[in-house]
């Protein structure tokens, strides 16, 4: 079985976390974002795998090489994905494709049943099929609307407020028969949401959707990201990876804890939750409070950190308080008693005084 994994874009509401990485190589419990649905490809019999890269594709090439290390053959597809769009992207390498194929998006989170996608999708005998969660808020999203055979009857690409005539969202992960891909010529810049989808209701195609209840987050934001982490340690995301069931109740009385590798750690005060990367040290009487710090970052004695994400290689020095919903980002430097406030977002390689103030626009 065959697959195409989306990812060449930039993730640029996420800045700074992805100046130096692209957004599917973000940490999320200390591995990439795009590791987690690599793996539910494999499991659900997926062995040979077309990841369409662009932006920062060294960092996924390097670190994913040949996919020997999950099971699975990975070949990659550069050059000008970004302006071709997803669908033109995805054109480049249907020649390549034996039969029915899914497309997924790299940096989304979910516990879609994969099998059970695509096996709807066979009985369906549709040319497309679209996964649809659903939410609060669809007007960020592609919307959907089914008939009782699941046949979606009309698709509009983020719609305002007042033209959102549905809440079931197009969550990034597609079943196609290679021969949706007839429809536009290779090399022309085509969208899947934009183009595609409504170029088939348009010609009456075999266009369906598949609503399911799981877990979904496409991770969009600095906070739907640390939202995503809550998740997990509340069991509503799973990953089989992490095992955070011993660690759920203690949420209530002081907080759970979960590090990575060669992790240096005085007494320090956790609230709801803190997740660590590798080779990080933290000094005594030391607050984190649903924050996630990455890889070989150091944090002084009686800093304050709440609800934030600190990039890697950073120096956070004693008594700094940084806020809600604030970021850091890689190889910063934040001196003692310095004090970062809501949403803000430091930019890379940034030094940021002793007893300096930093508030919002």
């Amino acid at each position: 079985m065959q697959a195409v994994l989306l990812a060449g874009g930039k993730g640029t509401r996420l800045l700074p976390l992805t100046v130096y990485r692209p957004k599917p190589m973000i940490p999320f419990f200390n591995k990439p974002m795009a590791e987690y649905i690599l793996k539910n490809l494999v499991s659900m019999g997926v062995d040979e795998v077309f990841v369409l890269v662009g932006y920062l594709k060294e960092r996924m090439m390097e670190y994913f090489g040949d996919g020997s290390d999950l099971g699975v053959e990975i070949h990659y597809s550069n050059g000008d994905n970004i302006k071709l769009g997803t669908a033109g992207a995805t054109k480049k390498v249907v020649n390549k494709m034996e039969d029915t194929f899914i497309v997924a998006s790299s940096d989304v989170l979910t516990n879609l049943d994969l099998k059970a996608f695509y096996e709807y999708h066979k009985r369906k005998k549709a040319l497309a099929t679209i996964a649809l969660s659903r939410v609060d808020d669809p007007t960020q999203y592609g919307i959907a609307i089914i008939d009782n055979e699941g046949r979606i009857m009309r698709f509009k690409e983020k719609p305002k407020p007042e033209e959102a005539f549905s809440n079931l969202v197009n969550a990034g992960i597609y079943a196609f028969e290679p021969e949706a891909f007839d429809l536009f010529p290779k090399g022309q810049n085509f969208d899947f949401s934009k183009d595609l989808f409504p170029k088939m209701l348009e010609e009456n195609l075999p266009l369906y959707g598949f609503p399911f209840e799981e877990y979904w987050n496409d991770v969009g934001r600095p906070s739907s990201y640390l939202q995503a982490v809550h998740d997990v340690f509340l069991g509503r995301l799973k990953l089989s990876e992490v095992r955070v069931d011993s660690l759920k109740g203690n949420m209530e009385y002081g907080g759970a804890i979960f590090t990575g590798r060669r992790c240096r750690i005085r007494r320090f005060d956790v609230r709801g939750f803190a997740v660590l990367g590798d080779n990080i040290e933290i000094g005594r009487n030391v607050v984190i409070d649903r924050s996630v710090i990455f890889s070989n970052t150091v944090i002084e004695e009686g800093a304050e950190i709440r609800e934030a994400i600190i990039g890697e290689n950073v120096h956070i020095g004693k008594g700094v308080q940084i806020k809600e919903g604030s970021v850091i980002g890689d190889n910063s430097v934040i001196e003692e008693f310095s004090k970062i406030g809501s949403n803000v977002k430091i930019w890379v390689e940034s030094r940021i005084g002793k007893e300096s103030i930093v508030l919002p626009d």
